[in-house]
């Protein structure tokens, strides 16, 4: 039997003891910096695209109904025998918001009864779900299908896109048409307004944050345009809330108090929960960032995976700040306390900064690239993001090509404008100044216009 060393033991315990308050402690600094974006993008498992067997032709037989004008946009897709007429009887969608959505078809084919059935459905591009459907009547082919709130957290509000597919007991299959719904919130109040741009819906909040928010989007689109090449194929919907219980309503489980929002782009909407009075932040600030986000998971989600770089880069499109940004680290660069950007993985988003102070990733981020753009114009954020989504190159192999630099003297051209001196003090390499070339204008305002 081997001996019980007591006091080493005891020695490793109060270790263990000082570390978890030091944990607790780093807890409660940071649960007090609220963060307007869940990190995590959740994804849904895509389900198998219905395929024809001879490519898709109108539906034959496709009976409209008149309180449904969506039975006569283009016909439904056959496979197997494509000389089977459907015919479409009924079909419907209700909101059961918060508790989930149900979906009813009747219809018939003129080959063989039907067998089997699903409802498929998505939010945005790209992502869709699928809810096996209940067969309730084989002579007129009447299916139900319910998805339970239980299946998935889903804020109200999201569009759904939804159509039917359908088997006979012969084999063959016909998908109908696309119909536009939505997971309705029928038990309150809400506003809403579109544009262009962007789909903002509120409850609890004043009409004027509506206005605002389509401002700072319609301001904003030809930034997007530029720095992704494009705009988003959908327009992003901003669901607001302005209640914390109306909030919680559709989350399960426990929720962080720290998360006042989400970004998905399977849901193709940012999320947010606002409280305060600070309207202007929330429309100029956070919607423009959110859906900077959007950008960056539609065209590069790939390349924009660095903490800094997917945070600062969202930041860098708000049009109203918290804070000054680029003085808080301006002000670090002076004190010799910026930290390594282009070795690793760079600076924690929602690390504390020198100043005690959280976000010190997303306003690092957020001058690397107002540096970025000063030097090289806008079209440089469009090259990276074109360089990361087409190729396998890494992020300083692409920042070498858009800038002409090697990472040690692109970082320090960055730190010399922000005031610091000298190279990254984790790179080990000889210093030279470089010359940069004259800015080109880009203005991100500081304030939210009045």
């Amino acid at each position: 039997m081997k001996k019980r060393h007591v006091l080493p033991t005891l020695y490793a315990l109060g270790l263990i003891a000082i570390l978890l308050v030091f944990v607790a402690m780093q807890a409660v600094v940071q649960a007090q910096t609220p963060y307007p974006t869940q990190t995590p993008y959740p994804t849904q498992e895509p389900y198998p695209t219905f395929t024809p067997v001879s490519g898709s032709v109108p539906a034959v037989d496709e009976t409209p109904l008149a309180d449904d004008e969506a039975l006569d946009e283009i016909g439904g897709v056959k496979s197997g025998d494509l000389t089977v007429d459907w015919t479409l009887l009924d079909r419907s969608f209700t909101s059961r918001y918060p508790d989930g959505m149900t979906f009813n078809i009747s219809i018939t084919s003129s080959a063989a009864p039907i067998e089997s059935g699903r409802v498929v459905w998505q939010h945005a591009p790209r992502t869709q779900s699928s809810q096996p459907a209940e067969l309730l009547n084989p002579d007129t082919g009447e299916f139900v299908a319910e998805w339970d709130h239980t299946n998935g957290n889903r804020p109200p509000w999201l569009e759904v896109d939804y159509w039917w597919e359908i088997t006979d007991t012969a084999g063959n299959g016909y998908r109908t048409p696309m119909v536009e719904e939505e997971y309705a919130d029928n038990t309150r109040e809400w506003i809403r307004k579109e544009s262009e741009d962007v789909i903002v819906i509120a409850n609890n909040l004043p009409e004027s944050v509506l206005d605002m928010t389509i401002e700072a989007m319609a301001t904003q689109r030809e930034t997007y345009r530029a720095a992704w090449g494009d705009l988003l194929p959908f327009r992003p919907r901003a669901i607001l809330f302005g209640s914390r219980d109306v909030w919680l309503e559709w989350q399960e489980g426990m929720v962080n108090a720290v998360v006042i929002g989400t970004t998905n782009l399977n849901w193709g909407a940012t999320v947010q929960l606002s409280t305060d009075s600070d309207l202007v932040d929330l429309s100029y600030g956070t919607v423009p960032h959110e859906v900077g986000h959007l950008y960056q998971s539609w065209f590069s989600p790939i390349g924009f995976s660095t903490g800094w770089m997917l945070e600062g880069d969202a930041t860098f499109f708000e049009l109203s700040q918290q804070y000054d940004y680029e003085g808080r680290v301006r002000r670090a660069a002076a004190n010799g306390q910026l930290p390594p950007l282009l070795e690793g993985l760079g600076p924690n988003p929602a690390g504390m900064g020198p100043d005690g102070i959280g976000r010190w990733g997303y306003d690092i981020g957020y001058t690397f690239f107002k540096w970025l753009t000063e030097y090289y114009g806008i079209e440089a954020h469009n090259q990276l993001q074109e360089l990361l989504r087409s190729t396998s190159m890494t992020r300083n192999e692409a920042l070498e090509i858009i800038t002409g630099m090697n990472p040690v003297q692109i970082e320090t051209a960055w730190r010399d404008w922000l005031g610091a001196s000298g190279p990254p003090p984790t790179i080990a390499a000889t210093y030279t100044p470089v010359r940069l070339p004259s800015p080109t204008p880009f203005i991100i305002p500081t304030q939210a216009p009045q």
